[in-house]
């Protein structure tokens, strides 16, 4: 059948000066213009429960009417309500009537350039409650971000077959992808295509930057496809593509870096950035912000970016069906409805909503396909492990780019969550290229196992694992060693197995580790804190090279609703479950399985801390060493006062301490203790009263539960009250076998490695919110 053309309706959304308040105009539309205000529906803790949710592809059931669905059709609907009201739903609504009089579809092109706020939010789930049907699961009214820029866009004339080069990456400090697996899965999903003529696919299996150049150069091709991972630069604001280096290392570039190599190439009018494994874990999208640069600055006038994780199932529908629709002449948007509705057609409840498109040619129109118009239907074919894609016609089928590097690891197609290196690479405790040191001092006669207790202050630097090539290009934060601050999360395009874990923040790489004494802290995302608490900075008695201070993240505890209590008992119902941290990043060298969902709740009185900590192993610390209570299982926050106007060097204040909670056994209360900082200040050795501090255990098939209510009036904090910051840090503790010795340690603050324990500087913020 033809493909639908389409009037615009132009939907602009500005930021106000009132926090969460926008104006939104209709600039253009078939019934002229129309303005607003909107006040988004939504906080950040409700924005990303949602987001939470609908990136929960493999851990339920996907079918239609699912509550996956609910969801999604909750926010769609608030989200709608806020933006149509008033006369822009007016204009909406007579828009939709003009173009149905007129035989077209409405297309929805947003504009959220002065909204940057509002980039990720997941736009295309929008549900109108009267039309009973979510925009753009209709043909007729696609949802498109859309970017305008000074060049117009005029479709490029293509003879089939439609050129798509396919960029595989898996470089070995991430989790493995099965590379063999993920090239037949898209070749199996056009596979119809291929036999048809309509479509040929070039794969570069083991990509680098330069190998893809060297591709573009070589041959004319109309689609680039990336298979792999990704992440975000907290310290740039800028999402990342992890490519492969020489010596398949990591070598992690960004959009503007990206648009610069594809750039120049007239005939390469799409890039399709396709999500599968790990999944989005926070607000930040960071293929969004790849898929702009890519647009703004690689003069590419259409990408597709996959805001949420993917199944197998669903990317081969889509591809099948999106690429298809291209091969026809379809205008991109409506390219993209098709697939959408296939997906959705597939039994599939939500997974449809995941492709974002952003579009800078203003009709959809990226190709004049010759021929196209004609419709041909691609019967979806299952993406089997164990079946070859169809033969292709003579002289057609997939090319494999010969690329000439070093045996590639060995990998089973799986991804930990966790981002270990894969069997057989190197171990490190660092990104590629970044010197990582010491860990805590290590027990007698063994390795760096990672304690609190004082032992030497240096720290014996090494490799880390790295063998990168000269010439080699690595992401380097600004003043910081390769790979910190990228929050991960892996992107696989028809990928693979997931195993996806729910983390209310994004997972960050560990920072280098170097040996002294003491707990170690939480990764989190900070928001430049305002200091509410006066304190007087310590002297700067550190003659040691500390590195840059690095945006981390601030915890954020949430106030307990007026009439409600918490009850600490080990058991969680009374508790609001808003994900603050987890605590995954390892700061030793030695490496715990042990990781921690971390929960912090206050009231005038006092701070909640639940942890709910994932280790199947339970061993109790030596209940009569408390101050040696970390070498068990067991649960440290470090707080103190705010610090965000400290100097990197000023040491810890009378106020800091250590609040260590160790696992006991079934039925007794925690090994529980308080440790300040000592007069010279050099460590945390000084055992304080626990009067009034109340903590109890729990356990599950998981591990075991934390919970702790730890009196302001003991901690010495002052200022407490709705938006008042503090320092912290959450961490983990896991005991080796044999003996109380730690055997690692893992927390949510990635920079907060054992250099740096005595300098709060490096510490999060910790906000206090109703």
């Amino acid at each position: 059948m033809p493909a639908m053309d389409y009037l615009d309706f132009d939907l602009q959304v500005e930021a106000e000066p009132t926090p969460d308040t926008y104006k939104v105009s209709v600039l253009a539309s078939p019934k002229g213009e129309a303005s607003g205000q909107m006040t988004f529906p939504f906080n950040a803790d409700a924005l990303e429960n949602v987001i939470l949710k609908l990136g929960r592809t493999r851990s339920g059931i996907r079918a239609i009417g699912s509550s996956t669905q609910d969801v999604a059709q909750k926010f769609g609907s608030a989200l709608y309500d806020a933006v149509f009201g008033g006369e822009v739903g007016t204009c909406f609504r007579r828009s939709l009537d003009a173009a149905d009089a007129a035989g077209k579809g409405l297309r929805i092109r947003l504009r959220l350039e002065d909204a940057p706020q509002l980039a990720d939010v997941p736009w295309e789930y929008l549900y109108p409650s009267g039309l009973r049907q979510f925009l753009v699961l209709q043909t007729r009214t696609p949802v498109v971000r859309y970017l305008e820029l000074p060049q117009p866009v005029a479709p490029l004339q293509v003879t089939p077959p439609l050129q798509v080069l396919v960029v595989v990456c898996s470089p070995a400090q991430l989790a493995t992808l099965n590379v063999d697996g993920e090239v037949q899965r898209i070749t199996t999903a056009l596979a119809g295509l291929e036999q048809a003529g309509q479509v040929h696919v070039t794969v570069i299996p083991r990509a680098t930057l330069m190998a893809v150049r060297r591709a573009l150069r070589a041959g004319e091709f109309h689609v680039l496809h990336f298979i792999g991972h990704g992440g975000f630069d907290d310290a740039k604001a800028e999402g990342m593509l992890a490519f492969e280096d020489d010596n398949h290392q990591l070598n992690m570039v960004s959009g503007t870096t990206l648009a610069t190599t594809i750039s120049g190439f007239e005939s390469l009018r799409l890039v399709v950035l396709n999500a599968c494994e790990g999944a989005r874990q926070s607000p930040q999208d960071p293929l969004g912000g790849v898929a702009q640069s890519l647009v703004k600055l690689g003069n590419v006038p259409a990408v597709v970016a996959m805001q949420f994780e993917i199944t197998d199932e669903a990317a081969t529908v889509f591809s099948s069906q999106f690429y298809a629709a291209m091969a026809d002449g379809y205008p991109i948007d409506a390219a993209l409805a098709e697939a959408r509705v296939a997906v959705f057609s597939d039994n599939n409840d939500v997974e449809w909503g995941t492709p974002v498109l952003y579009l800078r040619a203003s009709d959809g129109r990226i190709f004049d396909v010759a021929g196209g118009g004609r419709h041909t239907p691609v019967a979806h074919q299952p993406a089997s492990s164990g079946s070859a894609p169809a033969a292709p016609a003579e002289g057609g089928g997939v090319k494999v780019v010969p690329v000439i590097v070093p045996p590639w690891p060995g990998g089973d197609g799986t991804a930990s969550m966790r981002q270990q290196a894969p069997a057989g690479a190197p171990q490190q405790s660092g990104p590629p290229g970044q010197p990582s040191s010491g860990g805590f001092g290590g027990p007698p006669g063994g390795g760096s196992g990672g304690g609190f207790e004082s032992g030497g202050g240096a720290a014996a630097d090494h490799d880390g694992g790295h063998d990168g090539a000269a010439g080699q290009q690595h992401y380097q934060p600004p003043g910081g060693s390769s790979g910190k601050g990228v929050k991960w999360v892996i992107l696989a395009a028809v990928a693979a197995v997931v195993a996806l874990a729910i983390v209310l923040w994004p997972m960050v790489f560990p920072g280098s580790n170097t040996a002294s004494p003491s707990p170690s802290p939480t990764d989190s995302i900070s928001l430049s804190p305002t200091p509410t608490v006066p304190t007087t900075p310590s002297p700067s008695v550190s003659t040691r090279t500390l590195p840059p201070v690095r945006d981390v993240g601030t915890l954020r505890a949430l106030q307990v609703p007026p009439n409600s209590s918490i009850t600490v008992d080990g058991i969680t119902p009374d508790w609001q479950w808003q994900l603050v941290a987890n605590a995954n990043h390892q700061i030793t060298d030695t490496a715990s399985t042990a990781t921690a969902d971390v929960y912090l709740m206050w009231d005038e009185a006092a701070l909640y801390l639940l942890a709910k900590v994932h280790d199947k192993t339970l061993l109790e610390p030596d209940p009569n060493q408390p101050l040696k209570a970390w070498r068990g299982n067991a649960v440290v926050l470090e707080l103190g006062p705010e610090s965000s106007r400290l100097k990197d060097s000023d040491t810890v204040r009378p106020q800091d301490a250590y609040y260590i909670f160790g696992l006991s056994p079934a039925g007794q209360p925690p090994v529980t203790a308080i440790l300040g900082p000592n007069a010279r200040r050099t460590d945390f050795n000084v055992l304080r009263p626990t009067r009034g501090v109340q903590a109890a255990i729990g356990r599950d098939n998981d591990g075991w539960i934390l919970e702790a209510r730890i009196p302001w009036s003991v901690t010495g904090l002052n200022g407490v009250a709705n938006g008042a910051m503090f320092a912290a840090n959450v961490n983990v503790a896991e005991r080796q076998q044999a003996g109380f010795a730690n055997l690692g340690m893992m927390s949510t603050n990635a920079q907060r490695t054992l250099q740096v324990r005595m300098h709060p500087r490096y510490w999060q913020g910790l906000r206090l919110e109703r």
